[in-house]
């Protein structure tokens, strides 16, 4: 092709036809541009074909995990009420007198309340985006913004959490398990093995208001930001809906 068009410069230049020569020379540089142009679109297409398809598949992989994530945060939230409320039947009984208490019931309310939850969400797609530094790859700017900010919103709520662990799993429930017989036990008979004076104590009325407090953080707190949490996670569905 490059040879044909060369003879034809030098058929017009033998033939001194200088001023078609400029014209079919000129055609012949606009034909160039054209071409680079056209290459240069079609490399951007490409481009763009190839971040959008990288994008979709990281709208479907979010999407599926803020789905599994928003399953997960409401049991543990379910958890965390059901153990509130134990708490809160408890320090309305004290002291407790077992002749108003039916032993089975008394018995629930103590396992509610030695019990901890944490919520652990699937982030693996996040991390590669921060890892990567591919947060650009999302064209929405409110989702990149809210996927941005997820890491701290979620380490924020779970500093509650992990405040509460730490006080059931270090005094909480050391306690219990030397004064009662607990769930960890096999075939248990706490009504007929326990020694109920415990609950007359002050250690006990102690650490019962103090998850009693920690729970009431965790689901109410100042901050509120399990519904933070929440409200984002719905956001971030609703965003990469597809």
């Amino acid at each position: 092709m490059i040879k044909f068009f060369r003879n034809i410069r030098k058929t017009l230049l033998e033939k001194d036809k200088t001023t078609n020569y400029l014209k079919y020379a000129l055609g012949e540089i606009v034909l160039v541009v054209i071409g680079i142009l056209l290459a240069l679109q079609i490399s951007e297409w490409n481009t763009y074909y190839k971040r959008h398809k990288e994008e979709v598949q990281l709208l479907e992989d979010i999407h599926k995990e803020f789905l599994e994530n928003k399953e997960q945060l409401k049991l543990v939230k379910s958890y965390h009420m059901i153990a509130y409320e134990g708490t809160e039947t408890l320090l309305n009984l004290m002291p407790i007198d077992l002749s108003k208490i039916k032993i089975d019931s008394l018995v629930s309310l103590l396992d509610q309340t030695y019990h901890t939850w944490t919520f652990n969400p699937q982030q693996s797609t996040i991390n590669t985006l921060i890892n990567t530094s591919s947060f650009d790859l999302i064209s929405n700017v409110e989702l990149r913004k809210l996927l941005q900010n997820w890491t701290d919103l979620y380490l924020d709520y779970t500093e509650d959490e992990l405040d509460a662990r730490y006080q059931v799993i270090n005094f909480h429930r050391p306690y219990m398990i030397k004064h009662y017989e607990t769930r960890y036990v096999k075939n248990r008979r706490p009504f007929e093995e326990s020694n109920w004076d415990f609950l007359q104590s002050i250690e006990f009325k102690n650490l019962v208001g103090i998850r009693n407090r920690n729970l009431n953080q965790i689901l109410y707190g100042d901050l509120n930001q399990l519904e933070s949490l929440s409200q984002t996670i719905d956001k971030i569905i609703e965003l990469t809906e597809q």
